[in-house]
């Protein structure tokens, strides 16, 4: 190797010093190696100085912007908040029944066989009606009973005259018309049982000893059902017809719990029928002490009176019951509270457009509303055609999600 050859080389190793010292040389405040330099993220790219701008202006999500145009073209109406007097109304949902009262379940007073029925599930009745005839072995024995009391009622009575017309003359004794009088009376009493206990059976007492009896209509009604056939075997539980007094019906409502505290027996109530074209107005007649296992919830009653028989037991119903009448400081019109997210709003009018305000309702009678928080008297509100904005926000949510 020549000098030139040497020197060359020796150049070279310097080189490679050099490039190897500057690869390992850091500059002043630079982070150490195993520290996140530069900020560096997943991609590269490198933030150390890039500052933070002005954060952008929050959006109200509860805020629709609509013109007076818009507004106008979508039937929205304006109002403001005012003072009313609301006379408060529960709006309940009902059903026309039977009156319990005025209903019955005809039976056969004894066991035996339904020989006939003489009416069928519809029929109108009038009081004493014969509706099924039942022949029964003890009706039989009972009737016979009654003709045998009456006959030893009938000797005793004559024994008894004559014993006292002999005691009158003094042919017989004292002790012999007394004896006839006490008979005479075991023999009345005989009698008289065995009228009475065909008489709270509903049994006629013909005293001819048949046992076929007619099962007629304590009083005049509809027969609601028929279960009786001719031929059947029957006895004293066995229903033979179920009859009721539809002249008067009742209107049963489902009360919510938490409106208990608002009814009372006396108050005030108009009953909507589907089949009626105008409300019914009635009172309430009983209130239910007891809420149901399954609807939690009490009855309240309407005892309605029912001429021309046009309510019908399991008819639709509705019963708006009134409270009494007070000054409200702030309501608005009952359309313009709507839902959302479970709780109440009204669309509050701003110079944009609407804006969804919270509120805390109180007393209502349907068409006017209070409002116990949230909103001052006098404020612009979407009265008419709320249901719009809030449709309009709720797009605007489904988009913000997607």
């Amino acid at each position: 190797m020549n000098r030139k050859q040497t020197i060359t080389i020796a150049l070279m190793c310097a080189l490679a010093a050099i490039l190897a010292a500057l690869m390992l040389w850091r500059q002043p405040g630079a982070p150490a190696s195993g520290e996140h330099a530069g900020h560096a993220d997943s991609h590269g790219h490198d933030d150390r100085h890039q500052e933070a701008g002005p954060a952008p202006a929050a959006q109200d999500e509860r805020a629709i912007a609509m013109s007076d145009v818009q507004i106008k073209t979508a039937g929205i109406a304006v109002d403001q908040a005012r003072p009313a007097l609301i006379q408060e109304r529960l709006h309940l949902p009902a059903q026309v029944m039977v009156d319990a009262e005025r209903s019955v379940a005809l039976a056969a007073p004894a066991a035996g066989i339904v020989e006939a029925v003489r009416v069928s599930a519809g029929s109108a009745v009038s009081k004493g009606q014969a509706l099924v005839l039942v022949r029964s072995p003890d009706v039989a024995q009972w009737r016979a009973e009654l003709g045998s009391a009456q006959a030893r009622l009938q000797l005793a009575r004559s024994t008894h005259e004559r014993e006292q017309s002999l005691w009158k003359q003094g042919i017989s004794a004292r002790q012999d018309a007394d004896a006839a009088q006490a008979a005479l009376r075991e023999a009345e009493f005989a009698a008289q049982a065995a009228r009475q206990r065909l008489r709270a059976l509903g049994v006629a007492a013909t005293g001819d000893g048949s046992g076929s009896v007619a099962i007629a209509a304590p009083f005049a009604g509809v027969v609601l059902d028929k279960p009786a056939v001719a031929g059947q075997s029957v006895d004293a539980r066995t229903p033979l017809m179920i009859l009721a007094d539809l002249s008067r019906v009742w209107v049963e409502a489902a009360l919510p719990a938490d409106s208990l505290a608002q009814v009372a027996v006396g108050m005030p109530a108009k009953v909507s029928v589907s089949a009626q074209p105008a409300q019914l107005e009635g009172t309430v007649s009983f209130v239910g002490p007891v809420l149901g296992e399954a609807t939690r919830m009490a009855t309240a009653r309407v005892t309605l009176p029912n001429p021309g028989l046009r309510l019908r037991p399991g008819m639709l119903a509705s019963v708006d019951l009134l409270g009494q009448a007070a000054n409200a400081p702030v309501t608005v019109a009952s359309d313009a509270v709507q839902t959302i997210h479970e709780h109440p709003v009204v669309f509050v009018r701003t110079a944009s457009g609407f804006r969804a305000q919270d509120v805390t309702l109180g007393r209502s009678d349907g068409k006017r509303t209070e409002i116990v928080q949230g909103l001052a008297a006098g404020t612009a509100y979407a009265a008419a055609g709320s249901f719009v904005l809030k449709a309009d926000l709720g797009k605007a949510d489904a988009e913000h999600e997607d």
